[in-house]
């Protein structure tokens, strides 16, 4: 097979979202075959419950892969999980029949997270029949909307307290400002593992106030002022300017969250070819997860109550019973983000 088009098959999947920006992934090729490789280690280790997180990256770099072997007539099958660490085993076959029918491809090298507000204006029909047109094929993930203005607004209240709790438990803290990249020039020479301070779409002023929490004593000390309530409301703000909130649900099963992964980019190119602003925010399901599932032992118990509730009250929202609710977005009309996470080069092993 042509190492060219097999190099931006793997291209097109290294440009999948990741938490943190980690890229927690690289490849090993031979003939026409890829093998995906996990690296879980370079994931956020308190979100990444059960490498859940790299899973759900990982589910969605197959799909990139996928409608790009298509768009280069390829026919690509897959088995998940084959061995130890691998999350994938790839075979590629030349098949012309095959196209990039909703023109996806493209979308791969565009897709970005935008924080920005949205506009409240709900999308029309023929909108949201392109966004969910794949979602019935995958019969292992519950997917529900939510429009209802009134709704937004109180699904809005509830998941801004996930920024509150990143900023007032000591644990979240430093990793979150482990994770902040200051400038252009080191998130290149991070390879831009990490989270971008200009994809926060912070005003100036709310700038200069982040880089004075990365400061634990003060972080803690906005806490106890009341403060940290005032960046809470903020980010309510924000969060309930969309069009509609997603809600993305699956069993306790690992394998699922691949294909969770799978259709929450099929989603997000989607709104990338409307041009539609896409956040996605996952915070409060890995952490109701890790407490509930994997003793996580960071929290309070008042912390732990807050996250209790939080999910509950989302979970009744959106109408799933027996499975995990895994991932919420909200989407609307935006302009484009301000800045854009760098993208390192894929790491292939030919053999």
């Amino acid at each position: 097979m042509d190492k060219e088009i097999l190099y931006k098959i793997i291209l097109a999947g290294s440009k999948a979202p990741s938490g943190g920006n980690s890229q927690p992934w690289k490849f090993r090729v031979k003939d026409n075959a890829i093998e995906v490789i996990a690296l879980p280690e370079k994931d956020h280790p308190i979100l990444n419950y059960k490498n859940r997180g790299t899973y759900i990256a990982h589910g969605a770099l197959l799909e990139n892969m996928e409608i790009a072997a298509n768009y280069f007539g390829y026919e690509m099958n897959y088995q998940i999980f084959p061995d130890k660490n691998l999350s994938f085993k790839i075979t590629l076959k030349e098949n012309k029949n095959l196209k990039d029918e909703d023109g996806l491809y493209e979308a791969i090298f565009k897709r970005s997270t935008n924080r920005k507000h949205f506009s409240l204006n709900q999308l029309k029909k023929e909108e949201k029949e392109f966004l969910f047109k794949e979602v019935s094929k995958f019969n292992q993930c519950e997917f529900v909307y939510v429009e209802d203005k009134d709704k937004i607004q109180e699904i809005a209240k509830e998941l801004a307290w996930d920024t509150y709790l990143n900023l007032s438990n000591k644990e979240l803290h430093k990793l979150m400002f482990n994770e902040i990249i200051w400038s252009e020039k080191e998130e290149k020479e991070r390879q831009g593992h990490g989270l971008f301070v200009k994809t926060m779409e912070l005003k100036p002023q709310e700038e200069k106030v982040f880089k004075l929490l990365k400061y634990w004593p003060i972080a803690n000390l906005f806490k106890k002022l009341g403060i940290l309530k005032n960046i809470y409301k903020s980010i309510f703000q924000m969060y309930s300017a969309c069009g509609l909130f997603g809600f993305l649900a699956v069993r306790n099963n690992d394998e699922d969250f691949i294909y969770l992964g799978k259709l929450m980019q099929n989603i997000w190119l989607r709104a990338t070819k409307l041009k539609l602003g896409f956040h996605l925010i996952t915070g409060i399901p890995f952490l109701w997860q890790g407490i509930n599932f994997g003793g996580l032992k960071i929290f309070s118990d008042k912390e732990k109550e807050l996250i209790n509730n939080i999910y509950f009250k989302i979970k009744n929202i959106s109408g799933f019973k027996n499975e995990v609710l895994a991932l919420n977005f909200r989407l609307g009309y935006s302009e484009g983000p301000s800045a854009n996470s760098f993208k390192k080069e894929p790491e292939i092993e030919f053999m």
